[in-house]
Formats: C-alpha cells, structure tokens, sequence
C-alpha cells in the first residue's frame, strides 16, 4: 500500500513538472525573430492597445515611439468622435536584418464599421539585444 502511494506521488509530481515546463513554453516571449517580434508588438500596441505586452517588444533605451503613439492617439480620438470601433490590422511586413539591426516596413490597416479602410505605411527599427526589439516606429 505505501508502496503504491509512493509511486503515485512521484507520477502526481512528474506530471506537475511537464505542466509547468509546457506553461513556460507556451507563454515565453518569442524575440528570435524580428517579422515575429514586429507582429507580435503591433497586435499588442494598436490592435490590443495594451503598453505592458507591447514594452516586452520594444528596447529598453533610446527608443522612439512618439510618432506611433501619436497615431493610435488619432485613432482613438476618431472612435470617439464618430462612435464607432476602428480595427488595426496589418500587411505586407517586409523584413530587413543585418547583423544586429533590422528595419520593418508594413501596412497598417485601419478599417472602420461602416467598410471604409485607410492604408499607412510605416517604418520600424529594430535591434538585436537580448532579441529582436522595436527600437523607432515612423510613417513611411
């Protein structure tokens, strides 16, 4: 009987052990790759509106996001306006890495409720520090 406990124990606890590992898998924070790091920051910053997700893609120092603040500010402030959700997605990411430093350029995609959509290119720099970050984001 102690026997069986024992052993069921050591099965509980292994499988608590695979739990946790697959977890810290799933939920690590990818930025090996700066088209994945780009996506990534973009549906956290414009289509999720949430800073704290976005800071994980972005760089710790010298960076420069003013000019993309300033467009989500205007998004925000046409919803507003026209009582209406506007939806940011995004296409045509195109990549450029050397070495350690990047530049993205991509489609921002703004489609409004009523079927209208506005395109606005734009440009991000990105650097290899401890994985890909966003660095600088400004319209193309």
């Amino acid at each position: 009987m102690a026997l069986g406990a024992g052993v069921m124990a050591l099965l509980c606890l292994g499988g608590v052990g695979v739990i946790v590992a697959v977890y810290d898998n799933a939920t690590e924070v990818k930025r090996s790759d700066p088209s994945e790091v780009v996506f990534n920051f973009l549906g956290a910053y414009l289509a999720d509106r949430n800073d704290q997700s976005a800071a994980l893609y972005t760089c710790k120092e010298n960076s420069d996001l003013s000019s993309l603040s300033s467009f989500r500010d205007s998004i925000k402030k046409s919803e507003e306006k026209n009582s209406s959700e506007i939806v940011v997605t995004w296409r045509d990411l195109a990549v450029q890495a050397s070495g350690d430093q990047a530049v993205a350029n991509v489609n921002i995609v703004r489609s409004a409720s009523d079927g209208s959509e506005a395109f606005d290119p734009w440009k991000f720099k990105l650097s290899n520090n401890d994985g890909w970050r966003v660095c600088s984001a400004a319209p193309a």
